[in-house]
């Protein structure tokens, strides 16, 4: 895979909005998830399973509980994405 980190912060903050419905400028690095609108569980998973697909990444349960906003879910998926390239 070759996305720059900006690229992969872009796309993210793009599945987040679509599955929320909600605009993309509302979405910020510094969103806590939970304040954002439309947040459930289910659209949780949502954003979950299409970021996983959109970048052919698997990310685990544990780690999704421990993130907070929309940054540290960026800094996963980044992360996550340069282990895959590094196989």
């Amino acid at each position: 895979m070759d996305l720059q980190v900006t690229d992969i912060r872009q796309q993210t903050v793009s599945i987040i909005a679509e599955q929320l419905g909600v605009p993309e400028e509302e979405v910020t690095p510094d969103s806590h998830f939970r304040s954002l609108p439309n947040v459930d569980s289910m659209r949780v998973l949502q954003v979950i399973l299409k970021t996983e697909k959109a970048f052919a990444i698997e990310i685990s349960d544990e780690v999704t509980f421990q993130v907070e906003t929309v940054g540290e879910f960026q800094d996963l998926v980044v992360e996550l994405c340069e282990q895959q390239a590094s196989t």
